[in-house]
């Protein structure tokens, strides 16, 4: 992706710059799913799953062994993703050292062969990816305030947000 070289916080004086390149781009890529997730839930659901109102309650009335097979295969692609190397001290050494952070080799039959037109993509994705974090926020900061579903946004009967964090 593009580098727009804004740290103000200085991140990058503590941290390796391609770890946080690759954390940017694997919670970007999480939080365009997760958008997508968050709002077909109120309307979806998957057989043997029961209906949540709220997408936030959801996690508590999917099946425990559902739940529980899905931690196991988030924890197993994560760690088989990079070698079993989980840690930002590790991650970029051996044979992860020549890897483009965010480059799990996966779909790159996909993208243009001409390189600056990947490039494009790979910014288009970052940004893609940093809206949508701030999208899942916004969704969520919405369910807690209205203590209810995502649509329609002002719930029958809601008074404003006085209490609501009660």
């Amino acid at each position: 992706g593009g580098e727009a070289e804004f740290d103000p916080l200085g991140f990058s004086d503590t941290f390796d710059v391609k770890w946080l390149r690759e954390s940017e781009l694997k919670h970007g890529r999480v939080c365009m799913l997760a958008t997508v997730g968050f709002v077909a839930e109120q309307y979806i659901q998957f057989p043997g799953f029961t209906p949540a109102e709220d997408a936030l309650q959801a996690i508590y009335t999917a099946p425990p062994n559902i739940t529980a097979l899905l931690l196991f295969a988030c924890g197993y692609i994560e760690s088989s993703a990079y070698d079993g190397k989980l840690t930002m001290l590790d991650m970029f050494e051996g044979e992860g050292a020549s890897r483009a952070p965010g480059d799990l080799n996966f779909g790159k039959r996909f993208l243009p062969d001409n390189k600056a037109e990947a490039d494009v993509l790979a910014t288009k994705e970052l940004s893609n990816g940093r809206l949508a974090m701030l999208a899942f926020a916004g969704m969520v900061h919405h369910n807690l305030v209205v203590k209810g579903p995502l649509f329609p946004l002002f719930p029958e009967g809601w008074a404003g947000p006085q209490g609501s964090w009660d």
